[in-house]
This record gives C-alpha cells, sequence and structure tokens, in this order.
C-alpha cells in the first residue's frame, strides 16, 4: 500500500528541508520527498507537523539495567546473577520502549549471552517490536579489567589472544567487535588506567576489518584514545577525558565520537539516591567534561549519538533524546544534534545508504512530532506522538494514520549485515524444516 504524508514540515537529514512538504512510502521503503501533491493509495494530512527520519543511538544497553538497582555495581546492575529469561523479557521490553521514543535503529553496545544477536533476528524477522539492532555481544575485556563480568570466562590478554576472541565473537554472529575498555577505573591500583595495550587493539582491530565487522571501544581518557584511533577503531564511546592531542588525532581521522552526555546527567541527578559512587565525582567535574566536548567539537571532531541508556541503573530505557539536549549545550545547533542521532550515526557504522536521512529507497523510518525541533531540541524528547519503522506504525498518540496503523508487522529481507542474514536464514530454514541450510555470502 502506498501512503502519502503531507502538509508536513519535513527534515530530510540531507540538508534540504520542506515546510510543506509530503513523504511517501510503499511497503518498507520511501519511494519520494519533497514538495508537491500527494499521491497514492492513502494520503494522510499531518496538519504542519514535523517529520524527522528514524532516529539512530549507537550506544545502548538495551539488555543491561534500569531496572535492576546494583547501587554502581555494573555486574549488578546488568543482572548476571538473574535468570536468563528474565533478562531476555526485561530487554525485549526496553526494546520497545525504544522503538516508541523514535529510535528505530542502534548498536546494542555490550551484553550478557548474546542476547543482542538473539533480539536482532527477532526483530528482523517481525517477531517483536525492537529498534533494528547491530549486536556486540559480550565484546573483548582483559583479566581483571572494566566490563569482564559480561563474560568472565572469555578475558584475553596478548595480541594472540585478542585475535582468537575476534574470531569467537565473529562466530557468536556479531556485527561489532568493541574492546570492552581501552581504559578503566584501578587497574593497577590507579582510578584511571590504560587497559588494552596499543598493541592487542591494533591486532583485534585489523581482524575485525579482515572479517568485515565493525568496531567500537571504550576510551575515557587521552592515551587510551590514540591507541584505539591509530588502530583504526570506528567510533570511541566516551571520550570524557579527552585530551587536545587525542581530539585533533581523532579529527584528522575521521573517527566518531560518541559522547554518552547523556549518562552523565543522569548519574549526577539520580545517582546519590541509587547510592551510586560515582555520582559525586561526576558533579565536581560535570563543567569540565562539557568544555572538552565543546573542544573536540571546535577541532572539527566528528559526533554521533549514543546515549548509554541501560548502562546503569540511572539512565532508563526511553531517554534517549537526552543526548541530543547535551550536544546543543556544548555548541552544536538543534540542527546538527539531530544530524548526529541520524545521518551522522548511520555514516558513524555505515548505513547511511539505508537509514538516517529520508531519500528514495531508504528504510520508511520517521518520527512525527507535534513541534518544532529546530527551535528546541527537547521537542524531540517531549514532542513525539508518532513513530514508523520500515512502513509499519509502531506509535500515533494522534491517530492521525487510520488505518496504516493496523498494517501487519513486516518482514524485512535485507539484514542490517552479513551476520544478521546469516543468522536469520537460518532461523528461517529451521522453521521449514531445512536447518544448516546458510545464506549465500
Amino acid at each position: 500500500m502506498s501512503v502519502a504524508l503531507h502538509n508536513a514540515r519535513i527534515v530530510t537529514g540531507e540538508g534540504q528541508d520542506y515546510d510543506d512538504g509530503t513523504l511517501t512510502f510503499d511497503g518498507d521503503r520511501i519511494t519520494a520527498v519533497g514538495d508537491g501533491e500527494p499521491s497514492g493509495d492513502t494520503a494522510i494530512d499531518l496538519e504542519g507537523r514535523y517529520v524527522l527520519p528514524g532516529l539512530i543511538d549507537l550506544h545502548t544497553h538495551m539488555s543491561g539495567g534500569d531496572n535492576g538497582i546494583g547501587h554502581g555495581v555494573e555486574a549488578a546492575t546488568f543482572k548476571m546473577d538473574a535468570p536468563l529469561i528474565e533478562a531476555v523479557l526485561d530487554s525485549v521490553e526496553a526494546a520497545g520502549v525504544t522503538l516508541r521514543a523514535g529510535f528505530t535503529t542502534v548498536r546494542e553496545i555490550g551484553t550478557r549471552d548474546y542476547i543482542d544477536v538473539f533480539l536482532r533476528t527477532a526483530q528482523a524477522t517481525g517477531q517483536i517490536d525492537a529498534p533494528r539492532i547491530l549486536a556486540t555481544g559480550p565484546g573483548i575485556s582483559i583479566t581483571g579489567g572494566h566490563g569482564e563480568f559480561w563474560d568472565p570466562t572469555q578475558t584475553v590478554d596478548g595480541v594472540d589472544a585478542f585475535v582468537r576472541r575476534v574470531r569467537q565473537l565473529v562466530h557468536n554472529k556479531v556485527d561489532v567487535i568493541k574492546v570492552v575498555s581501552a581504559d578503566g577505573p584501578e587497574t593497577v591500583g590507579e582510578w584511571w588506567t590504560v587497559q588494552a595495550t596499543a598493541e592487542e587493539v591494533a591486532a583485534a582491530f585489523a581482524e575485525a576489518r579482515r572479517l568485515g565487522r565493525r568496531t567500537a571501544t571504550h576510551a575515557m581518557g587521552g592515551e587510551a584514545i590514540v591507541n584505539v584511533v591509530n588502530a583504526g577503531v570506528d567510533t570511541v564511546e566516551h571520550g570524557w577525558y579527552l585530551t587536545e592531542e587525542s581530539a585533533r588525532l581523532m579529527a584528522e581521522s575521521g573517527t566518531y565520537l560518541v559522547p554518552t552526555l547523556g549518562n552523565v546527567i543522569a548519574i549526577i541527578k539520580h545517582g546519590p539516591a541509587l547510592g551510586m559512587p560515582w555520582a559525586e565525582m561526576m558533579a565536581d567535574d560535570e563543567e569540565a567534561i562539557f568544555e572538552r566536548m565543546e573542544l573536540a567539537l571546535g577541532m572539527g571532531v566528528k559526533i554521533a549519538c549514543g546515549s548509554d541508556c541501560g548502562g546503569n541503573e540511572a539512565h532508563i530505557h526511553g531517554r534517549n533524546a537526552d543526548e541530543l539536549e547535551c550536544y546543543v549545550r556544548f555548541g552544536m545547533s538543534p540542527a546538527d544534534a539531530i544530524a548526529a542521532a541520524t545521518i551522522e550515526a548511520a555514516r558513524a557504522v555505515r548505513l547511511d545508504d539505508r537509514v538516517g536521512s529520508l531519500a528514495k529507497g531508504k528504510h520508511a523510518d520517521l518520527v512525527i512530532l507535534d513541534e518544532d525541533p529546530l527551535s528546541d531540541i527537547t521537542a524531540v524528547r517531549t514532542a513525539v506522538v508518532g513513530v514508523i519503522q520500515g512502513g509499519r506504525v509502531v506509535r500515533d498518540d494522534r491517530g492521525l494514520l487510520g488505518d496504516v496503523a493496523h498494517a501487519p508487522r513486516l518482514v524485512t529481507s535485507k539484514a542490517l549485515s552479513p551476520a544478521a542474514a546469516e543468522h536469520e536464514s537460518n532461523v528461517r530454514s529451521r522453521a521449514s524444516g531445512s536447518a544448516g541450510v546458510k545464506a549465500p555470502a
């Protein structure tokens, strides 16, 4: 069914906006965007509302824990001792909340038991309502390092072990190789120390590239950031303690920074009541963290949205768009902040041929707002009234979308990655009685 949304203020993400625009989609793909009269099987008057591309969050923990009170202990927050089925059901709920907040694509950046891999397939096959997912699994952690709790039996040390771990993760169908921490607390008795060596991360990311996987790493401070950028990482996560040297290197290398500043604010606001031990430290350093982000922006570092929702109990699922308010605070325009959560995020993970902007041939992923986000960025959080993913309505607060809201869930045949496509094919093969048949390369 061809659907035309007209009388809309369309923010395409491609640099051309329409004050009285029409967007048409057929099935799960956009067929036209621009001025002009609506055409198609169904025409829907949006009455001057704003339409954005489906939002993208490159740092979520939907399989993690805003409802697991760990008092700052991450293993407890991520419910590592909880039954697996409890963690899975919580993840499905979190995925639905994230999608209804307007985030139609996410990168799940660390999880126990490869929950994200199975969520990815469940979404792609139409089994659950969730954002499209790039999966990371438990990632790579050193012995005694930050994040080892996700899979303490598979910590690694040394170049050969890092390469072997990459291959294990690829075997388990991840899309992204994440070095869980290039730096972290108290590894050698200091508050913040480099963990994985420059040689280890270089070997891991070289193997990831050879096997066609994207890369990411938790890196807070200057030395660790320099190590991972020199190793060719796609995205630096957090970067709260970056230096001028590391920012310059990111800018020169075209490496994306995923700031997760909404997490900073959430910890400061809610951490004390939750018994999070580093809340006071974060509050003391709040202004300096934002000043470092302003420095990075001024030096030309590319920014892509990542919220860290679910990464601790302070930052709850569905508050992903808080992140954009932080970007405006350190100097971005609202339009640039929206771009960080759409086209720039898509470019950072090489999905910009499919998502990230409103253009012919891309997925029909749309967010409808009652208020102008270009004047007030908080509208992206407070004024969402409709969400369409792949041509299917998943939220329609104003009842504008009529019969489209009752369309069946669309099962998309084109997954986000070779790993996802192979996994989906295996699921379908088992269902049809032909287990073991893999998708062609």
